[in-house]
């Protein structure tokens, strides 16, 4: 996602020299094929990159039933009929206050056929794109794309289906990047102006970064599992802005604004992460969709990805004269998310949602079982849109706050034990697919384990907050008494089987150096 603008015909010169100052509030993208991860998985995800202090709240919208001629409409204007049912999903929208409805901004989920999607990467097309088909105000746009999706499908190649449909008859109003998946197919739709898009089912040994651009480059839209506008060819032919190759349309060529810094650096960093190494110079990778990884790519890498701040590298943002390098790992990241669809398993426990709730550099991914869940607990469904300690948006979001303030002296130390505790909920999840398996009452195992685990992080996350602020209260009275020998210091108690998902950690925060 990022903070959208509506381009009209008179402000496309104005836009087109503010585009990079805007798109620093971007999201960044990710696709794992189940042949390209270490477990047979299927992974799309996201981070949420809007504002630092935008509060998220975790989920679930009930099935329900509606009457003929029933609409469903959006405060933008847009307005298309209810089917006769909609199904259960997961969803982690915005504030209410935010005046784009009262659940904007959907971000990702699953719903219960285990359909997952995750809505959207937002990009712009190029000037002549836009002039040629402008968008429409009162069609899709992204902050109700998710729930639109989650609530009507039963596949994902249903699910752009009906994407396409809505676009045809209504119109989009704004460029973006959707990606929906369920057990067997993985699909990938970009849509640049008023009313053309391309999508594609993505390969499964294959892997993508996306970083708020375009991609798809050579397409063919007769091909096998592509689904695209009519005029997506002939529009740019009769206006005389179409870049083919291999005699085929090149999609990021005709209709893309040129990868920016934000975009090349996010788009490098994320393939040094799930690919090897690109290069040391972000601007030479060459903007492309899907590529093969090094390695198979496990959870833990994407979420590595997506925190990642090039620590390793001389754009490291901590140098000097880095301070405003583009990272994917940011503090304006509302939320995280991967959705993770594993194999041979009964849906209610294939279907994890990996949500980490504010920025990732400093908190953990926790895996609820979203295909499952009836509902979420009181803490993740606060709206409350300035700080409150009963929230879990903020229990996160203040924690990594202060954690960022001084990275080499306690950051890091909170960085490492987290990293520890996400490991210990990836264990444990095995213990928790037992359990799911033994009995006939997932959904019921499900709500119980999703607020176990949701108030164990909770708690975790207020414990460290709690001794981090009586550390920075001794530490600054030792700095100025007589010197400091303070050094914050956090310790993971390992927990024990049954009870590791919910198990909270055994916190020590002051030590002083020995002599």
């Amino acid at each position: 996602m990022m903070l959208r603008r509506i381009i009209t015909s008179a402000a496309l010169a104005a836009a087109a020299l503010c585009i990079a100052g805007t798109s620093a509030l971007a999201c960044t993208g990710f696709y794992v094929g189940k042949d390209a991860s270490a477990d047979g998985s299927v992974m799309i995800g996201r981070t949420e990159d809007n504002f630092g202090a935008s509060c998220k709240r975790f989920l679930v919208h009930p099935a329900a039933d509606h009457e003929k001629g029933e609409l469903y409409t959006t405060p933008s204007g847009f307005s298309v009929e209810y089917p006769a049912h909609t199904f259960r999903y997961s969803a982690v929208p915005n504030s209410a206050n935010e005046a784009e409805g009262e659940y904007p901004f959907g971000a990702g989920g699953f719903n219960e056929y285990g359909v997952a999607a995750t809505s959207t990467v937002s990009a712009d097309p190029s000037e002549k794109a836009i002039a040629a088909d402008p968008y429409v105000e009162t069609g899709l746009k992204e902050y109700f794309a998710n729930d639109l999706i989650l609530s009507r499908v039963t596949t994902a190649r249903a699910g752009i289906e009906m994407l396409a449909r809505m676009i045809d008859e209504y119109g989009s109003g704004e460029g973006s990047v959707i990606m929906i998946a369920d057990e067997d197919e993985a699909w990938y739709m970009e849509i640049y102006t008023g009313h053309q898009y391309a999508a594609m089912r993505l390969p499964d040994d294959k892997a993508a970064v996306i970083p708020n651009s375009f991609l798809i480059r050579e397409f063919d839209p007769e091909a096998e599992d592509v689904i695209a506008s009519k005029e997506l060819v002939s529009l740019p032919q009769e206006k005389g802005f179409i870049k083919q190759k291999n005699g085929k349309i090149d999609l990021y060529a005709t209709y893309a604004l040129p990868f920016d810094d934000s975009c090349s650096f996010r788009f490098w960093g994320g393939r040094r992460i799930l690919y090897g190494n690109p290069g040391t110079e972000p601007a030479k990778v060459e903007a492309s969709l899907l590529y093969s990884p090094a390695k198979k790519i496990a959870v833990k890498d994407v979420m590595n990805a997506m925190r990642y701040r090039y620590e390793d590298t001389k754009y490291n943002p901590s140098a000097p004269g880095n301070k405003y390098v583009r990272t994917i790992g940011t503090a304006i990241q509302e939320e995280c998310h991967i959705l993770q669809i594993r194999p041979d398993m009964d849906r209610e426990m294939s279907c994890v949602e990996w949500l980490c709730m504010g920025n990732c550099e400093f908190e953990p991914f926790v895996p609820y079982y979203a295909s499952a869940i009836t509902d979420t607990p009181y803490i993740a469904k606060i709206d409350a849109p300035q700080y409150s300690p009963d929230s879990m948006y903020w229990a996160s979001r203040s924690l990594s706050a202060l954690a960022a303030q001084n990275r080499s002296l306690y950051g890091h130390k909170i960085k490492s034990f987290m990293s520890d505790y996400e490991d210990q909920l990836i264990k444990a999840l095995a213990d928790n697919d037992k359990e799911m398996s033994r009995t006939k009452e997932k959904n019921t195992l499900a709500d119980k384990l999703c607020a176990d685990s949701a108030y164990a992080v909770y708690n975790m996350q207020r414990a460290v907050y709690s001794r981090l602020v009586t550390f920075l209260a001794e530490y600054e009275g030792e700095e100025e008494e007589k010197g400091n020998k303070l050094q914050f210091e956090l310790k993971l108690k390992q927990p024990k089987a049954a009870a590791a998902y919910t198990a909270l950690p055994d916190i020590v925060t002051l030590k002083e150096d020995a002599e």
